[in-house]
């Protein structure tokens, strides 16, 4: 079942605006069942069943399963992820760390809690930019200038204080997103636990071995 957040994060981002009633419950119906099934083992008629509706509903707004599951990506690459990492570099990002831990506890936890909160959509979602390169093109295009620059910052600021190692800054984000990515990948399509006592592990695991 669905906790609820996932149609915030679609009114947030004023998907909903123009979908009546009956369009948002198929929409919150696509999100469940796909997730629950995936893509391709999910049906219209299963998706109309669970909504209350008729599949002809589906059809006059999304036209077929594609166009519902683009009704659920598209939001999310266009602006439901910027718009996090604009939250995330304005409001947990410092402009400077006084130790690596508080770094990467800053850059792991609230995002770990964002996809706890929301991991039927984002299941959805990493299951498409897994499988599809379009997705994974479009995806890299929506990183804010800005992000990467506060980011770096912070990273340089780190290593002039010599709180974390000397390498290039891209080399350690993709140590950090390596680890990440994996964790939740495992979370999302295996249900591996992420409880706080992982959360943490996965948070010292970093510090170590980023340390100077």
């Amino acid at each position: 079942m669905l906790n609820g957040t996932e149609l915030k994060l679609f009114a947030d981002a004023n998907v909903l605006n123009a979908m009546t009633d009956k369009q948002v419950k198929i929409l919150l119906a696509a999100i469940e069942v796909f997730a629950e099934k995936g893509y391709a083992n999910a049906s219209t008629k299963e998706i109309a069943t669970k909504a209350g509706v008729s599949e002809g509903n589906i059809f006059s707004k999304f036209k077929n399963k594609r166009g519902l599951l683009n009704a659920i990506i598209e939001p999310v690459i266009n602006s439901i992820f910027p718009a996090v990492l604009t939250e995330f570099k304005t409001d947990q990002l410092p402009l400077q760390f006084v130790t690596l831990h508080a770094f990467v506890d800053s850059l792991v936890r609230d995002r770990i809690q964002f996809l706890k909160d929301n991991a039927a959509v984002l299941k959805i979602f990493v299951s498409e930019v897994l499988y599809n390169e379009t997705v994974r093109k479009e995806l890299l295009t929506k990183f804010p200038p800005l992000y990467w620059h506060n980011i770096n910052k912070n990273l340089n600021q780190l290593k002039d204080n010599h709180l974390i190692v000397n390498w290039e800054n891209l080399e350690i984000l993709k140590i950090i997103w390596s680890v990440v990515g994996g964790v939740i990948i495992g979370y999302l399509l295996f249900n591996q636990p992420l409880e706080q006592r992982e959360i943490t592990h996965i948070i010292d695991a970093l510090v170590k071995s980023l340390a100077r």
